[in-house]
């Protein structure tokens, strides 16, 4: 695909982003909790708002793509461009009414991720890449920090879930200690978007995730970002470690 015909998607899910989360934002005072699929695992009025704008607009303008969203599950699998969205990660932060949720989008051709955008409407913030053109924070070029002592380097990483099986909880847990120990410091999120953007602008230099993969819609927008602002991590690598630069990559997987 042509580096202009990149471009017009890339602007094209940045606009998609920002109107959807300022449907959301609509929702912020007055949603409700319509669908909840277990006792904390919820959806609302809100997150179904924004999908049905996401969904709409993207078959308005490309009939024939494929899309997959948290709520409404995959259509069109066998398409050649894939949409993979997620129009409100973070619902559980949102309906306590913690800043930390967005909306995440990213476009696969041929299953190879192309195009990413992620806005956090509470900081008006828009991060997106796209292929070859590099990463951007509300349009300005963005990349990964230089450091590259593991002692100097800030690390997040997700906690393990307690649904794993005991051994693995414990094996998680040993190893983020483990970690911790030689990182300057290791802090905790479970929105692996947003923390992939940190890491993309250079503030942080990894993030781990020793719990269960994550699914496509909470990693492949960040992980786009993050990897065309210059990071690295090894491909459909378990458990995940995405970080600045290989010294710090092999530095992490040293310690797992």
């Amino acid at each position: 695909m042509r580096s202009n015909n990149i471009e017009e998607l890339k602007i094209f899910l940045e606009n998609l982003a920002l109107k959807a989360g300022k449907i959301i934002l609509k929702h912020k005072d007055n949603f409700q909790v319509i669908n909840q699929k277990d006792i904390q695992d919820i959806a609302t009025t809100a997150d179904f708002a924004s999908e049905k704008y996401l969904v709409d607009t993207i078959l308005t303008k490309y009939p024939n793509h494929g899309i997959v969203s948290e709520e409404q599950g995959e259509t069109n699998p066998d398409a050649e461009f894939k949409w993979i969205i997620d129009p409100l990660d973070g619902t559980k932060e949102f309906v306590r009414d913690i800043p930390q949720w967005n909306v995440s989008i990213a476009l696969q051709q041929n299953r190879k991720t192309i195009c990413s955008a992620i806005f956090r409407p509470f900081e008006n913030v828009l991060y997106s890449s796209a292929l070859s053109l590099g990463s951007f924070k509300n349009g300005k070029q963005i990349e990964v920090s230089k450091i590259t002592k593991l002692t100097e380097a800030f690390v997040y990483c997700y906690i393990p879930s307690f649904k794993r099986n005991q051994d693995k909880y414990d094996w998680s847990f040993n190893k983020l200690k483990e970690i911790g120990k030689y990182v300057y410091r290791l802090r905790s999120l479970a929105d692996e978007n947003s923390a992939l953007c940190w890491l993309a602008q250079g503030g942080c230099e990894a993030y781990i995730n020793l719990s269960n993969p994550p699914k496509d819609h909470d990693i492949l927008p960040g992980l786009m970002v993050a990897k065309e602002a210059g990071a690295y991590n090894a491909i459909n690598q378990i458990p995940l470690v995405v970080a600045n630069n290989k010294t710090i990559y092999n530095e992490i997987i040293k310690l797992l």
